[in-house]
C-alpha cells in the first residue's frame, strides 16, 4: 500500500509518500518527501495553480493508493487561514480528480498517533519519526516531517 501524507499551506505544502509492505501496517519505506514551494506573495490563483501542478506531478510519479491530509487549525489570523483553506481545497480537488481516497486528520490526531502526545512539538514529532520509523536523516522543512507523520497515522484509517 502506498499513501501520500499532505500538510497544506498557502505557499508551502509538505508531502510524503510511504509504502507499506504487503499486509503490514508498520515498517514503511519512505519513497519521497519534501515541500511544494511557491514564492512568498505569489497571488491567488497563481499559487494555487502551482500547488496543483506540482502535486499532480508527485501523484503521477508515485501513484499513491490513498491520501491523508491534515485538517486546518487556526485561531487568530483568519486571512492566513482562508489562504490555507484555498490551498487545501485545491489539494482535495486534485486528489479527487485522480480518484485517490483520502482521510482528514487533525494536528492533534497526527501528533498523538506518532508521538503519543497530542500537544507534541515539531522537535518531538521529528524525534518520533526518527525513532519509530527509523528515518534518521530528515532534512528540509518541518512541513515535510508533518506530512510523514500524517501518512503514517493515516495508514490506519484507510
Amino acid at each position: 500500500m502506498k499513501i501520500i501524507g499532505i500538510d497544506p499551506g498557502s505557499h508551502r505544502v509538505g508531502y510524503a509518500v510511504l509504502s507499506f509492505p504487503e499486509g503490514m501496517r508498520r515498517n514503511p519505506e519512505l519513497l519521497a518527501y519534501g515541500t511544494i514551494e511557491v514564492a512568498p506573495k505569489t497571488p491567488s490563483p497563481v499559487n494555487l495553480l502551482q500547488i496543483r501542478s506540482e502535486l499532480q506531478k508527485i501523484l503521477s510519479l508515485y501513484q499513491p493508493e490513498h491520501a491523508a491530509v491534515e485538517e486546518l487549525f487556526f485561531v487568530q489570523n483568519t486571512t492566513t487561514g482562508m489562504k490555507v483553506s484555498e490551498s487545501r481545497g485545491v489539494i482535495l480537488l486534485t486528489l479527487g480528480e485522480n480518484q485517490i481516497p483520502m482521510v482528514s486528520l487533525t494536528a492533534t490526531q497526527i501528533k498523538k498517533g506518532i508521538s503519543a502526545k497530542g500537544n507534541a512539538t515539531k522537535k518531538e514529532v521529528r524525534a518520533a519519526i526518527q525513532m519509530i520509523l527509523g528515518f534518521k536523516d530528515l532534512k528540509g522543512h518541518d512541513d515535510s516531517w508533518d506530512a510523514i507523520a500524517c501518512a503514517f497515522v493515516g495508514r490506519s484509517l484507510v
